[in-house]
């Protein structure tokens, strides 16, 4: 006990390590014989007081301010960037109408009773606009990603 609280340890850490070396030390030479049971005592007190400290001081709860930047990483933006020409030029190759119908639907979030009114188009041909328009940005995503495999 007195090794662990020379240390600058509070007494009922102190009983407690003191209590599992004791009951370490009984194991240990149950089954063989220390050089110097002294020393094995001490080293025994110094891996439970390790132990104790391991064991209290891992991290359970939140951090109280997150350390991570908020910025995407550069390899993300590059990408981001390179599917955004992609997506530009592909609704810049589609029919006027097509276009106009995915802008309101998918960056204006108008419904498509709403698109079929301001247009004078029925609901299903807003849908088919829509389907259509969102294939043809698939495709041109997909054909991209093919063309930067094989180059």
């Amino acid at each position: 006990m007195a090794y662990v609280v020379r240390r600058g340890h509070p007494r009922h850490l102190a009983e407690d390590v003191a209590q599992d070396t004791i009951a370490a030390l009984i194991a240990y030479t149950d089954e063989r014989r220390p050089g110097s049971i002294y020393a094995l005592a001490f080293r025994i007190a110094a891996n439970r007081l390790a132990d104790h400290f391991r064991k209290n001081n891992r991290f359970t709860g939140e951090l109280e301010s997150d350390p991570s930047c908020e910025k995407p990483l550069p390899d993300r933006v590059a990408d981001g960037k390179r599917k955004l020409a992609i997506l530009k030029h592909a609704m810049s190759a589609m029919p006027s109408l097509r276009r106009e119908v995915i802008v309101r639907r998918r960056l204006e979030n108008q419904s498509h009773a709403r698109i079929a009114s301001d247009l004078g188009l029925s609901l299903s041909s807003v849908e088919k606009h829509v389907t259509r328009g969102m294939n043809d940005l698939r495709k041109a995503l997909a054909a991209a990603e093919c063309r930067d495999r094989i180059g």
